[in-house]
């Protein structure tokens, strides 16, 4: 699918883009469980955070260890895109470690879940699920896509986003099913031609 299709009718035009979706580590750094904490001379990755260099977290953490529920490496895969992992991807060529994610025995007591701190299955399930996350935002997957409805002066008239692409007569009937009903006719006639293109 492209990354854009328009389509004009009554002075109205419906655009559908590939929306922007913020980084999850940001989104949800108010909830998140663990810490990212990676080093990378090209790439902005993981939580934000002052260490200088992996020394210098390993300093840290080895004066913390009694107050970290679980720890484990990140690697990164930097091959036609990117990909993380808790997990060594084995490619020496186009990848390595580049952090650790980690879990404060604090941030479970604050999560309710004091009775998991030594649990190390439960923090590792927690980190898992984070970073596989993570991975799938740098990895772009799901796609998302938003919509714009104008007028003839280009005028704002309605606007949406975060609409996952499964497949395009199901995003757009989603698109057209939260939009105004009185535009339902500028879904169904971009629907018509995107399918007599394909």
């Amino acid at each position: 699918m492209e990354n854009r299709m328009s389509i004009k009718r009554k002075g109205l035009t419906l655009t559908v883009f590939e929306d922007d979706i913020e980084d999850p580590r940001e989104y949800y750094k108010d909830t998140n469980m663990s810490k990212m904490i990676c080093f990378h001379r090209r790439y902005q990755l993981g939580d934000k955070h002052n260490f200088k260099t992996p020394s210098e977290f390993n300093e840290w953490y080895n004066k913390n260890k009694d107050k970290v529920a679980c720890i484990m490496p990140l690697y990164l895969l930097d091959h036609s895109g990117l990909a993380m992992s808790v997990h060594d991807f084995h490619d020496h060529w186009d990848s390595g470690q580049v952090g650790y994610a980690y879990i404060l025995k604090e941030t479970l007591r604050e999560h309710n879940m004091a009775d998991d701190i030594g649990s190390y299955d439960t923090c590792r399930a927690l980190i898992e699920t984070e970073v596989e996350e993570y991975d799938r935002w740098l990895r772009g997957i799901p796609q998302y896509y938003a919509f714009d409805i104008t007028d003839q002066n280009d005028e704002l008239i309605e606007c949406m986003g975060v609409f996952e692409f499964t497949t395009l007569k199901e995003m757009i009937g989603e698109m057209k099913e939260r939009s105004e009903h009185s535009y339902d006719f500028l879904f169904d006639t971009l629907l018509k031609q995107e399918e007599n293109y394909l």
